[in-house]
């Protein structure tokens, strides 16, 4: 194996890691935050003082290292969140390419992978799900699906394109949560699932297609239940049910491609 190219892998997955640190934190500041700061302008500064950082002091993980995990400016922490999500891309591209090597294919995947892991964060925190990033999911399918990148399981009794079936699973994933919501604001006289969760679900089931929901919506159901039990003052009164469908994305993904999951459809 090319260790050239590992290296330039590794270098590539923490750069994407670290910039998705830079989505993340400011995303959240312009929807909740009255300020200046958009995604391009200003550079990377210390959240704290404010201080410029150094172009060394940007680079992944070794700014963090060279820093002592403290400004070097006003001597405050720096979140350990930031490594956190430099070295989570980082095994996950490393882990994708060495099972699957390097192909269109597993670049769209890393690439809904760290889409999804942005909106599963911004969830976590803020319980807010960028609606463009969200949208994004279904152009990403949409655009795999037309020029034949294939995501969607070869259903062998169904004989309809593969962007069809991503449509199908589209709406079928839009209108399930839409219908839960609407049943329940009959009673109840407010939403119970917000607008994003729909979206989200959506791109979930033109991703995956339409046979392939359920699963998903259990795996997500579990996982909301459990975010819920670990963080239970946060989330008593309010669940993030768009991380929950994310990480059941995920399990529900690891299991199908190590088959542990039982079949559910004809291949």
């Amino acid at each position: 194996m090319d260790i050239f190219l590992i290296l330039l892998l590794s270098i590539i997955f923490l750069s994407i890691g670290s910039f998705s640190s830079v989505l993340i934190h400011r995303l959240i500041l312009i929807e909740f935050e009255d300020t200046d700061i958009n995604l391009f302008y200003p550079r990377s500064h210390c959240t704290s003082c404010g201080k410029q950082l150094s172009l060394i002091n940007i680079v992944p993980l070794i700014g963090y290292i060279l820093q002592k995990g403290r400004c070097i400016n006003c001597d405050r922490s720096i979140s350990i969140t930031y490594v956190l999500h430099e070295i989570t891309h980082l095994s996950v591209g490393l882990s994708i390419y060495f099972f699957e090597g390097f192909s269109y294919f597993t670049s769209i995947i890393y690439l809904l992978f760290s889409i999804y892991y942005v909106l599963l964060v911004c969830d976590l925190k803020k319980f807010y799900l960028p609606f463009y990033l969200n949208i994004s999911i279904l152009l990403i399918a949409a655009f795999s699906s037309f020029y034949q990148i294939i995501l969607i399981p070869n259903y062998g009794f169904l004989t309809i394109s593969n962007i069809s079936l991503s449509l199908i699973g589209f709406l079928l994933g839009y209108f399930f949560l839409w219908s839960i919501n609407f049943i329940y604001k009959l009673f109840r006289e407010r939403d119970g699932i917000g607008g994003g969760d729909f979206i989200l679900l959506g791109g979930i089931g033109s991703v995956v297609g339409p046979l392939s929901i359920a699963p998903v919506i259990l795996l997500g159901s579990i996982s909301t239940l459990i975010i819920m039990f670990f963080n239970y003052k946060k989330y008593s009164k309010e669940l993030p049910l768009g991380a929950g469908l994310i990480l059941g994305l995920f399990s529900y993904g690891i299991l199908k491609y190590f088959e542990l999951f039982p079949a559910i459809y004809v291949i």
